[in-house]
């Protein structure tokens, strides 16, 4: 059984003590165990011993060792030293996101385990949240006009390639000597905001991505685009690439603001046009020296669009 169906039979301890723990054990004969404290936070409690290990503090996420906690297990009480592993977010998404990341660790665990090895094990999972608590501010509405452009799109598995290589990208999508920038707007208008870099380049053939939407509580959701483009890619570590963005970007939003990002396909479908940064309107002179961070809005309305895709490798 997965954790996360394991944390579902966990009952909230009536202590509201956060080192209280009602608990089951990782498996059958573990000295682990999955937990609930009075918080109602989730939590790993290893059985850990030296050699030390480091521990993190990171937004959603705790590792801490040589704690003192008081486990209740099948309405058994007991006091014991452990390393914890807690996810702090009240968001059952992101316990969703902790849980799975921890299932192909805790299954082989051997019973006394190392602070210092439980960090190896683990260092994975912290990466991860430390990239959902940096694209804690990414645009959910831009987010949905990416995933629906590679849905849209016939060559899914190269966008997802080159989707997002590095973390302070200009461009959503960059390989060899070819970026696609998507814009996504929920007004009747494509006027889209860009930075000077990205429609100006000498060595990349530049092209914008205008996506007009309009949201619809029958529409798709970020959840169903995601599991749509899983359906349509092979290769296994693209499909890894894929739910790892999904997972950053969702990762530190409330299943509200997740719930509300509903958008219609078939409109997106109707109002998604490409442009050559060429024919977009645009700040063409070079800066002076010292000046960075320039931003503008551009109206599309009247560029010339992209009406033959062969000359441009995301769109063929």
């Amino acid at each position: 059984m997965r954790l996360f169906e394991k944390y579902k039979k966990i009952t909230k301890p009536k202590n509201k003590n956060p080192k209280n723990y009602n608990t089951i054990k990782l498996n059958r004969n573990s000295e682990h165990f999955l937990g609930i404290d009075g918080s109602n936070q989730v939590t790993i409690l290893f059985n850990a011993s030296k050699p030390k290990g480091k521990e993190e503090h990171l937004n959603n996420l705790t590792l801490e060792h040589n704690i003192q906690c008081t486990i209740y297990l099948k309405n058994k009480k007991k006091k014991q030293k452990f390393s914890i592993l807690k996810c702090t977010s009240k968001e059952e998404h992101l316990k969703e996101i902790f849980l799975k990341g921890m299932d192909g660790i805790t299954g082989s665990l051997p019973n006394n385990i190392s602070e210092e090895k439980i960090y190896e094990l683990t260092s994975k999972l912290v990466k991860l949240f430390e990239k959902i608590s940096k694209k804690r501010n990414y645009d959910l509405t831009g987010f949905w006009g990416e995933l629906f452009t590679i849905k849209h799109l016939k060559l899914k598995e190269l966008l997802i390639e080159a989707w997002h290589p590095n973390n302070n990208d200009i461009f959503d999508f960059l390989i060899r000597n070819q970026a696609l920038e998507i814009k996504t707007t929920t007004s009747n208008d494509r006027k889209h905001h860009f930075s000077y870099e990205q429609l100006n380049s000498k060595n990349l053939i530049i092209i914008v991505g205008s996506v007009m939407i309009r949201k619809s509580r029958a529409g798709i959701s970020l959840l169903d685009l995601k599991k749509n483009i899983m359906e349509e890619i092979n290769k296994k570590e693209l499909k890894e690439k894929l739910q790892e963005m999904y997972n950053v970007i969702t990762g530190s939003k409330s299943q509200r603001e997740l719930d509300n990002a509903k958008y219609s396909y078939d409109y997106a479908k109707e109002n998604i046009m490409f442009f050559d940064s060429k024919n977009v309107p645009r700040i063409k002179e070079t800066p002076m020296h010292g000046i960075k961070n320039i931003k503008f809005e551009s109206n599309l309305n009247g560029a010339k669009n992209i009406d033959n895709f062969s000359s441009y490798e995301f769109l063929k």
